[in-house]
């Protein structure tokens, strides 16, 4: 035997030795003798982890469920809210448009009174009536307009904040 063949019958030798450890390792009998000496039985095993599984796949569902009903619950509330909103926006903007539609009418209406004015205390008394009324119509608006802003942003926060008592069990914040 030559130095060249040393390296080869080395190699050679811890291959062998390897294939034979995986060999052991992966043979079904010697699996179950090396169970059964650390006291584990594979069928009990078997069966604790299919039980193992089965329960962490019915948690699993169960939580996705959970989770698909809180978020189907959120969208509801968006909508709600959102919805809300809208409404209360195109009311606020309806009584705006109201008051500016009365205080151009109220305008019209001075103006014709003061082309027919013939002296000049009849103009003061004019003056002095529609300075009153512009002050009554705009302290109507203004009550009308926070009415409404309040009406509007107790319906924009009613279903957050009905979806918030569901959600603790409680019934006041």
């Amino acid at each position: 035997m030559s130095d060249t063949d040393k390296p080869h019958d080395a190699a050679s030798a811890a291959f062998e030795g390897a294939r034979k450890a995986f060999d052991t390792m992966t043979d079904p009998k010697a699996l179950r003798d090396a169970q059964a000496a650390f006291g584990m039985d594979p069928t009990k095993m078997t069966e604790a982890f299919r039980a193992a599984t089965e329960r962490s796949v019915e948690q699993s569902m169960e939580a996705y469920a959970r989770m698909k009903a809180a978020t189907e619950e959120a969208s509801r509330t968006l909508e709600s809210t959102i919805e809300n909103a809208h409404s209360g926006s195109l009311n606020l903007t309806k009584r705006a448009l109201d008051g500016m539609r009365t205080q151009a009418e109220m305008n019209f209406t001075h103006l014709q009174k003061l082309a027919g004015v013939r002296s000049l205390s009849e103009f003061i008394e004019l003056q002095t009536s529609f300075f009153r009324q512009q002050v009554d119509l705009a302290t109507r608006q203004a009550r009308d307009i926070q009415s409404a802003s309040q009406s509007a942003a107790r319906d924009v926060l009613q279903p957050g904040r009905e979806a918030a008592e569901r959600a603790t069990g409680k019934t006041e914040f």
